[in-house]
């Protein structure tokens, strides 16, 4: 959901931002079907949105700011133009806000601003340079979609700046697997092909438990571990998950990543040991978590947990929260 500081028509001439949520999500049990002839694998998914979310905002650049156009102009300031900026701004999270984050042109908040920049132009709408500010509450490198959040939420805030003919969802398969997802708004979604098949379901609030191990795994290299030794497991039960039963969850790229990445077989182990519910990885990792019956259970083996393994990021959330 968009916050609009003031009128979108606005943005473009001024220095009024906009405020886009970008949800985290986990995969509660996820199938790798094969390798398609694009190169991506074919995947049986289920999705679920998660209370945990970075901020994006977006504003016209100091620079830019200056004609007399409103959204969808080219300002007077614009004939000469200037890149786009990203900055952090510090989330209140000690342990996220101490790690490094890149906030060059590889960025998916920069690439999908650039994105949207070229399919706006073909659409005959000018979109300004812009100052793009980033609150990273969600582990990067961690299988919780973290960056194409970001995409997503970036892409909305750009469209209503700037308004144009273009489609959102077409434009987000072009940034990754992940953002058709994070851009559909569903808080709980099968999900197949590789991510833009999205099939919206109902599943109830969930307790969990995450843990990053501070590894970051790369989707390749998750993948090309799984290639080298493929599994198959069941299907995600969503008649099980929608009655509010903690069963089982499997998901076929664990077994190759717990044993090339100790980190992740270390923390897979701590959370079993807690004896919260079924344990899990989500997507490709490192992220594991535990899904707990309530939130105080869930909150009470967070702050055991932390406090046994500062080196680790902990957190109680809740997942699959309606819009």
């Amino acid at each position: 959901m968009s916050c609009l500081e003031d009128a979108p028509a606005s943005v473009a001439g001024t220095r009024v931002g906009m405020r886009e949520a970008a949800p985290a999500k986990l995969n509660l049990g996820l199938r790798v079907l094969g390798r398609r002839s694009d190169g991506f694998h074919e995947l049986d998914s289920l999705f679920v949105r998660l209370d945990l979310a970075d901020t994006v905002v977006v504003r016209a650049a100091a620079d830019s700011v200056g004609g007399s156009g409103g959204a969808g102009t080219r300002p007077a300031a614009y004939a000469t133009p200037v890149g786009d900026r990203l900055a952090r701004a510090p989330a209140g999270d000690a342990w996220l806000d101490e790690r490094p984050l890149a906030l060059g042109p590889d960025n998916l908040v920069l690439r999908a601003v650039a994105a949207y920049r070229r399919a706006a132009a073909a659409a005959g709408v000018a979109v300004p340079p812009a100052e793009l500010e980033l609150v990273k509450r969600i582990p990067w490198g961690a299988g919780l979609a973290g960056g194409s959040a970001d995409a997503a939420a970036t892409l909305r805030a750009v469209a209503a700046a700037w308004p144009a003919r273009v489609d959102l969802p077409a434009l987000g398969e072009t940034l990754g697997s992940d953002v058709p997802f994070c851009l559909s708004g569903a808080a709980a979604a099968r999900v197949g092909g590789r991510g833009e098949r999205i099939v919206a379901t109902e599943v109830p609030s969930l307790e969990l438990l995450l843990v990053y191990p501070g590894v970051e795994v790369s989707a390749g290299a998750a993948f090309g571990w799984w290639a080298a030794e493929p599994v198959d497991v069941p299907p995600p039960d969503e008649g099980a998950l929608r009655a509010g039963r903690r069963v089982p969850l499997h998901n076929a790229l664990e077994p190759s990543v717990a044993a090339h990445v100790p980190a992740v077989r270390d923390a897979l182990a701590e959370l079993r040991d807690l004896g919260l519910g079924p344990v899990g990885m989500s997507g490709s990792g490192s992220t594991c978590f535990a899904w707990a019956a309530d939130a105080s259970a869930a909150a009470d083996a967070a702050r055991d947990l932390a406090g046994r393994r500062p080196d680790w990021w902990v957190r109680a959330v809740r997942g699959a929260n309606a819009a």
